[in-house]
């Protein structure tokens, strides 16, 4: 096909909107307001998301309205990488999704029925998941630290008051109390509900140019091309969303059957179950193999010219045969001589359920052996660049002397130690006490103090009675009963997102 020719910005200005981050807040307010009812507006393509809004905590809060993280072992890597230099990943149904999408249009492409001179025509991943860990941990040391070491520990004799990890905690205590408003969350799942954690920890979103984010020209001009009507047809057709805002990130929508398909499979006239396959660019973040690669089409009405590769499992049947079953086996159950899914495939409810239960990690159990790292780590760090307490003595009534002040050498601790002194009920005190703040809950002192009670009672009597999980089931309790599901208002795609915090 011709290449094509774009509008011409100064000739048809009306085709573009002009907003950035170089604009003026009036002419980005009404550049914005053009580009969301003229350029892309809501009725221009079915499978459109908005991640900077409305789906923001899509696949980073789950079913239950707490904060979640993506199994690693659910990872593989993406084909057709931007940079070969490069392991991008996304869930593995995800990328099988992504294989079968990039190949039809590059194929497309090769065979002109679309334009070649389009970011559409050669799709390369540029960007897909990331772990949450990494925008955290910056978080935490290059905002959170520094604001305590440098301005609040200098401030109103607080580093004097500091002589061990004890008195250290208490000062980070009160810090976390005065601050958490301007300086943000402290644990994981605060983060998370703070929208601060990258779409991209979802496992869930792929992106396909480098381009800036808040350049509204760039987006009109490159991306809503000629070839966009055609092209977000057959996105949708192998179960992705295009985002509206930043129209080169796809989104796995999991209220799409095409998307399912990959997590189901569908009837095979290909696979390779003898062969030992191995692919070299998309090994699972674990190292473990990869199921050979097998085919067959789409059952959805209206697809059935469409070609899946999807994943497929071995299992013996009764009869001691070997056998061949399309799809991912965690989705599955064995129900007499067949596999079934393990939910309803057109329950969008049991969808998501299915997948939280399977690839996702509530953040909540990690989140204050995460929090003790980082305390354990900034006193350590906080000793080294100050190993003296500056310790003021007040000489006797009778001396002529003034008070005098003296310097107390400050021991560093080990994780061992620490974890000595503080255990399972420092543990679960602070989890109440750090959620409690993040999530602005007003509870009263006595109110306060019943639950910590409760929380060490329960604690106590599980140990007593030999349970093996004394801290999961105290900490469990605190969550659901206490702290509670995140309330965030629409998290989800389309008419999940209604769905997904109403049970």
């Amino acid at each position: 096909m011709a290449r094509q020719t774009r509008p011409n910005p100064n000739l048809d200005p009306e085709f573009y909107s002009y907003a950035s981050n170089k604009a003026t807040s009036k002419r980005v307010f009404e550049e914005r307001i053009k580009y969301d009812y003229e350029i892309f507006p809501p009725n221009l393509i079915p499978n459109s998301v908005k991640t900077w809004t409305t789906d923001r905590l899509y696949g980073t809060i789950n079913h239950k309205g707490n904060a979640v993280v993506p199994n690693t072992s659910r990872l593989k890597s993406l084909r057709f990488p931007y940079d070969d230099r490069q392991t991008n990943f996304a869930l593995d149904f995800v990328a099988d999704a992504w294989y079968d999408l990039a190949l039809r249009l590059k194929s497309l492409a090769d065979n002109n029925e679309i334009y070649r001179n389009s970011p559409w025509a050669k799709p390369n991943v540029v960007k897909a998941w990331e772990p949450i860990s990494s925008t955290y941990d910056d978080h935490m040391r290059t905002v959170v630290y520094p604001s305590f070491a440098d301005n609040f520990m200098k401030a109103q004799g607080n580093d004097m008051e500091v002589g061990n990890i004890g008195t250290f905690i208490d000062r980070l205590d009160a810090f976390i109390q005065d601050n958490l408003l301007v300086h943000g969350p402290i644990t994981l799942s605060g983060f998370t509900e703070a929208k601060m954690t990258p779409v991209y920890a979802s496992g869930l979103v792929i992106e396909i140019a480098p381009a800036p984010y808040d350049d509204d020209y760039e987006k009109g001009y490159k991306f809503l091309d000629a070839n966009f009507p055609l092209v977000a047809n057959i996105v949708a057709q192998y179960g992705f969303s295009i985002d509206a805002n930043i129209p080169w990130r796809l989104v796995a929508d999991l209220n799409n059957p095409a998307m399912i398909e990959y997590m189901l499979g569908v009837p095979l006239d290909e696979y390779n179950a003898d062969a030992d396959i191995e692919y070299e660019c998309e090994p699972y973040v674990t190292g473990t193999p990869i199921p050979p690669r097998s085919g067959g089409f789409s059952q959805i009405p209206g697809l059935e010219n469409v070609r899946r590769h999807v994943a497929f499992f071995r299992y013996t049947d009764a009869d001691g045969n070997a056998r061949v079953e399309p799809g991912y086996r965690r989705y599955k159950i064995e129900e007499g001589l067949a596999w079934a899914p393990s939910f309803n495939p057109s329950n969008p409810q049991q969808v998501f359920q299915s997948l939280f239960n399977q690839d996702y990690t509530e953040t909540f159990y990690s989140d204050i052996d995460v929090f003790a790292t980082y305390l354990l780590d900034f006193y350590n760090y906080y000793v080294y660049q100050h190993p003296y307490q500056p310790v003021v003595t007040l000489e006797s009534a009778v001396s002529s002397c003034g008070p005098q002040v003296r310097r107390s050498f400050r021991q560093q601790m080990t994780r061992e130690e620490f974890d000595s002194v503080y255990t399972d009920k420092w543990k679960l005190k602070t989890f109440f006490i750090l959620r409690a703040a993040e999530r602005g809950l007003v509870i009263t002192q006595p109110s306060r103090r019943k639950t910590i009670q409760e929380s060490m009672n329960l604690y106590n009597l599980l140990q007593a009675g030999n349970s093996a999980t004394p801290y999961i089931t105290t900490l469990e309790k605190i969550q659901n009963e206490v702290i509670g599901r995140a309330d965030l208002g629409v998290l989800t795609l389309q008419t999940v997102r209604d769905i997904m915090l109403s049970s």
